[in-house]
C-alpha cells in the first residue's frame, strides 16, 4: 500500500503568504506595517503571536524557500516576498534583515535565468522603496547596481530580465545614488541601450531603422526618471541632441515607445527652459507638426485604445512645447477618513510617479499614505497616525429597532391607510 505523502512547507507555506497579502486587498486601512506606526494590531493566531509577527514569520519562511534547489520554488518565493513588501512597509523589518534579503537578490541575478532574474530584480526594487531615506538602502544600491547594469547591457540575457533589471536599475540610481558623477554615468548607460533603435544616419523624418522593444522604451523610462532629479542647467547642455533623438522614436511601431519618446520631449523642454525661458529646438516646425500629428491620429490599422491613449498624451505633450503650460493632476492617496491629496503639476513629478507606481502596484495607496522614503518625494509630511477603523465602522452600523410587535403592528396598519385618507379629504372655502 502506498504510502500518503507528506504536506512539507514548499506546499505551505507560499499559498499562506498569498493569503495574507490578499487579505490586504479588501481593506487597505487594517494594515500595520508602517515602521511609524506599526504594531496597533490585536489580532492574534492561535500560537499567541500578534498579527505583524505571524506576517514576518510567513516572509522568513518565504525566504528559506528562496534558497531551495527548484527553480520554480525559488521564483514563486521571490514573487511572494516582493507582494509582501508591496502590501506592507516592511522597513523595520527589513533594516534587520536586509543584509540576508540582499543575498537572495544578489544569487537570483548572478546564477539566475529568465524568470527568476526578473523576481529577484523586483524585489531589488521593492527592498530599495521599502529602505529609501535610510542608510541600509545605498549599500544595497552598490551591491545590486553592479549586477543590474551587467544583465542591462548582456545580449545574452533574456529580454524580460534586461528590461526588469533596466527599470529597477534607473530607480534604484532615483531612490539611493548621492553621487551626481554616477548618476550621469548611468545616464550614459541608458543612452547606449535606447541609442541601438536609433537610425544610422541624419534621416529627416521620424522613423527608426532599429526595431523597438519593450527594452528600450524602458531605458529611455529610466534616462527621464534620472534626468529629472538632476540640475537645468545639464538638461539644458544635452537638450538639442535628446529632442532630436526623441524625434526620431516618435515615428515608431510601438505606442509605448511613441508615447513615452513625447513626454521625454515634454520634460527636455520643462526643464531646459527652467535655465533659459527661451528654449526651442532648431527644427521646432517639424517637431510641432510630428506631434500634431500623432495628437490627431486616426489611422485605422492601430488599436482603437492606442489611438485613444496615444491622443490624450500628445495634447498634453503639445501644449508643453507650443504654449509652455504643464500637465495637471489631482490624485487622492491614503485610507478612507485619512485622505491626502497630491498635485502632480509638472512632467517630473508625473514621470516619478508613474515610475512608482510601476514598481509598487497593488500597493501604491499603502506606501504613499506610511512610506517616509515616498512621502518625502512629495513633501506629504510624516505618515499619519493609525486610527481604529473598526471603532469607526461600528459608530455607522444601525442600532436594533427595540419596539413591541404590537407597535410594530399598529405602525403598519396605519400605514396602509395613511396615503389613502389624504385623497379621501375635500377641502371647502
Amino acid at each position: 500500500m502506498p504510502k500518503e505523502k507528506k504536506r512539507g512547507k514548499k506546499a505551505a507555506v507560499l499559498p499562506v503568504l498569498a493569503a495574507a497579502n490578499a487579505s490586504q486587498d479588501d481593506d487597505d486601512n487594517m494594515s500595520t506595517a508602517s515602521d511609524m506606526t506599526c504594531s496597533t494590531a490585536k489580532g492574534s493566531d492561535d500560537d499567541g503571536m500578534s498579527e505583524i509577527e505571524c506576517y514576518e514569520s510567513k516572509i522568513k519562511e518565504a525566504m528559506d524557500l528562496a534558497l531551495e534547489k527548484s527553480v520554480q520554488t525559488r521564483v514563486k518565493a521571490l514573487d511572494a516576498l516582493t507582494t509582501a513588501l508591496q502590501k506592507r512597509v516592511m522597513t523595520s523589518f527589513l533594516i534587520d534583515n536586509y543584509i540576508t534579503m540582499t543575498d537572495l537578490v544578489e544569487r537570483a541575478l548572478n546564477k539566475g535565468k529568465g524568470s527568476e532574474m526578473v523576481a529577484g530584480a523586483k524585489l531589488g526594487s521593492l527592498m530599495l522603496l521599502t529602505l529609501a531615506t535610510y542608510e541600509e538602502a545605498e549599500q544595497v544600491y552598490h551591491i545590486l547596481q553592479p549586477l543590474l547594469l551587467k544583465i542591462m547591457k548582456d545580449p545574452s540575457a533574456t529580454p524580460a530580465a534586461r528590461q526588469q533589471c533596466t527599470t529597477t536599475l534607473a530607480l534604484s540610481c532615483f531612490l539611493a545614488c548621492q553621487d551626481v558623477s554616477e548618476l550621469q554615468t548611468t545616464c550614459t548607460a541608458l543612452h547606449a541601450i535606447y541609442a541601438q533603435s536609433l537610425p544610422k544616419g541624419n534621416g529627416e523624418l521620424p522613423t527608426p531603422s532599429a526595431p523597438v522593444t519593450a527594452f528600450h522604451a524602458a531605458a529611455v523610462s529610466g534616462f527621464c526618471l534620472l534626468i529629472s532629479i538632476m540640475s537645468p542647467t545639464y538638461v539644458y547642455s544635452i537638450a538639442d541632441r535628446f529632442v532630436n533623438e526623441m524625434f526620431s522614436l516618435l515615428g515608431s511601431a510601438d505606442v509605448d515607445m511613441r508615447i513615452t519618446a513625447g513626454e521625454a520631449v515634454a520634460l527636455a523642454y520643462e526643464l531646459a527652459r527652467k535655465h533659459d525661458d527661451d528654449y526651442s529646438w532648431k527644427r521646432e516646425e517639424e517637431l510641432s507638426t510630428a506631434l500634431n500629428d500623432l495628437a490627431t491620429d486616426s489611422q485605422k490599422f492601430r488599436a482603437k485604445k492606442d489611438r485613444k491613449q496615444q491622443r490624450a498624451s500628445f495634447r498634453d505633450v503639445i501644449r508643453t512645447v507650443d504654449e509652455d503650460e504643464s500637465p495637471y493632476e489631482a490624485l487622492t492617496i491614503g485610507p478612507q477618513h485619512q485622505r491626502q491629496h497630491i498635485e502632480l503639476d509638472s512632467w517630473s513629478m508625473k514621470l516619478q510617479y508613474q515610475a512608482l507606481c510601476n514598481s509598487l502596484a497593488q500597493g501604491v495607496n499603502h506606501h504613499f499614505t506610511f512610506n517616509v522614503g515616498v512621502r518625502n518625494i512629495y513633501d506629504l509630511g510624516p505618515p499619519p497616525l493609525k486610527m481604529d477603523v473598526n471603532a469607526l465602522l461600528r459608530s455607522k452600523v444601525k442600532r436594533p429597532n427595540h419596539q413591541s410587535e404590537a407597535t410594530k403592528s399598529r405602525i403598519r396598519a396605519r400605514n396602509k391607510t395613511r396615503d389613502n385618507r389624504a385623497d379621501d379629504k375635500e377641502y371647502y372655502d
